[in-house]
């Protein structure tokens, strides 16, 4: 007899080896965006999701998928989560993104990654990781 439980850890385990995370950061000194660009996959049901500490010190100004380039036209190819934030007010505010299936609430997610946003009075946003 199979036991589920056994499988799914077993694929969570396996594919927490297999994936990584690009922690990056870019910055527009046009518009004081800051983004963070996570790897992952969305073919394989996982997705980036975060919260946040403190709210109205920063804002989402959007949340993108660009996939990785490829020559063979393959299908479930994994990419880049791009999220990008605005200052809002001086302040600092604690961001925990976590790479889970929303859907599977008793499995916990396979990574996690925090930063800490400071806005200085300047209104500039600057993001480290934790």
């Amino acid at each position: 007899m199979i036991n589920t439980k056994k499988i799914k850890l077993l694929l969570v385990v396996g594919f927490a080896f297999y994936s990584f995370i690009l922690v990056g950061c870019t910055k527009s000194e046009e518009t004081k965006t800051v983004s963070i660009e996570l790897e992952g996959n969305p073919t394989t049901g996982y997705t980036w999701v975060y919260t946040m500490s403190q709210e109205n010190i920063i804002r989402e100004v959007s949340e993108t998928f660009v996939q990785n380039q490829n020559d063979d036209r393959a299908v479930g190819v994994g990419g880049k989560f791009i999220f990008s934030f605005e200052p809002v007010t001086e302040g600092e505010t604690t961001l925990v993104f976590s790479y889970l299936r929303v859907w599977e609430e008793d499995i916990p997610a396979i990574q996690t990654v925090t930063y800490r946003a400071t806005v200085d009075s300047q209104n500039n946003l600057t993001l480290s990781q934790e």
